[in-house]
């Protein structure tokens, strides 16, 4: 194994860790908040404020991993994620686990990290199966992540699987100081602070850059609505427990080994990017609508592999067009602001799903409002889906 392939395997490993701490907490966490007593609102809250912390620190993250590198930063957001499932587990009121969630968020700046890190480390044409593979990687933490945070939950308690993930956060620790070697060694800039969007769009490709930043807010926004409401909605509506959610979820990750760890390179070989990005947006938009409609698990499932099928396509897509329209050393900025959206996107969307779900919480359609609102976001991304480049 070359010293290129090691580094990227590790950095692939680390989402996969990451990514099964975050996956593991997806089948519990608002009905985690419902039994402590949240009212609906408030669960969207307990979804919103991670990123709404992310939101405030990841243009620094980024930025800062330009001027010291990225391991340290790496090594700093995985502590800080150890400390705020740590915080959740133990809680006992919803303060505690808003401030978990909180602490969490801000120190979880390490995707747009690992991005630029991977962009450091691979030519423009490497990058976009690259990129997939990073997907892969999520796919195989919504794999393990979810079983095991439904199987723990259902066996243990609730609050199983944030110690869980405390320690599998902890691990990542570990192995990136044992491990991973710093990829970025004559680049780092000499500015100061992070920079603004003004000074990135003079360094990018405004005609790629932008589009693919409003795409990827407004999908975020009706996807993370989805994830909001889905654990509820299976529970509220067919009376499936956390255990059987957990494995709704780990479809989602098959489904996205396949197709963006399998599929996507030979996909962006053959398609252009606006033509997967537009597939997938499209497919996204019918199975939000056609969700609250169902009438049978076997309906509500089939829906959600059409999401995952949707996502996987269109979310490789557009970091592959982020890396290619930024300057070099302006990689990590760049991503950074990228990134900054999605965490506005995850805030905006689970808000507005509690918010909205008090309306439909009785009746045959449970959250029907909160779906269809999701629907209209996911439409939107796909209109502005078709101002990415050929």
């Amino acid at each position: 194994m070359t010293k290129k392939q090691l580094q990227l395997g590790t950095l692939l490993f680390a989402v996969f860790i990451d990514m099964l701490g975050f996956g593991i907490v997806m089948p519990i966490l608002p009905r985690y908040a419902e039994m402590l007593g949240a009212p609906a609102w408030q669960i969207g809250w307990v979804m919103g404020i991670f990123s709404l912390a992310q939101l405030i620190m990841l243009p620094f993250w980024g930025h800062l991993s330009d001027r010291i590198g990225r391991k340290p930063v790496l090594v700093i957001s995985m502590l800080g994620t150890a400390v705020g499932y740590l915080i959740m587990g133990v809680a006992h009121s919803m303060t505690m686990v808003l401030l978990g969630r909180a602490l969490d968020g801000a120190a979880g700046g390490n995707i747009s990290v690992i991005q630029a890190s991977v962009s450091d480390l691979t030519t423009p044409e490497e990058r976009a199966g690259m990129m997939g593979k990073i997907g892969a990687a999520y796919g195989f933490g919504f794999i393990f992540g979810p079983a095991l945070g439904g199987w723990s939950a259902y066996y243990w308690g609730g609050a199983a699987p944030m110690l869980i993930g405390a320690c599998l956060a902890a691990l990542n620790v570990f192995l990136i100081l044992a491990i991973l070697p710093e990829p970025l060694k004559e680049k780092k800039m000499k500015g100061e602070g992070h920079p603004p969007l003004w000074k990135i769009l003079e360094h990018v490709d405004k005609k790629k850059y932008l589009p693919a930043v409003a795409t990827f807010f407004c999908f975020v926004v009706g996807f993370s609505m989805m994830m909001t409401l889905l654990a509820l909605f299976f529970y509220h509506r067919y009376g499936v427990n956390e255990l059987k959610v957990g494995y709704v979820y780990t479809m989602f990750g098959i489904i996205a080994i396949v197709l963006e760890g399998g599929l996507f390179g030979f996909l962006s070989q053959k398609f252009s990017s606006r033509r997967i990005a537009t597939i997938g947006a499209l497919l996204l938009v019918g199975a939000s609508f056609v969700m609250p409609l169902t009438w049978s698990t076997a309906m509500a499932v089939g829906c959600c592999a059409i999401l995952a099928i949707g996502d996987s396509l269109l979310t490789p897509v557009l970091p592959t067009v982020v890396s290619k329209s930024a300057k070099e050393q302006w990689q990590g900025a760049a991503f950074g602001f990228y990134q900054s959206a999605g965490c506005l996107a995850r805030c905006v969307g689970p808000v507005m799903a509690g918010s909205f779900l008090a309306i439909n919480l009785q009746g045959p359609h449970y959250a029907l409002t909160s779906f269809w609102i999701a629907s209209g976001f996911l439409l939107i991304s796909f209109f502005f889906s078709l101002r990415l480049p050929k």
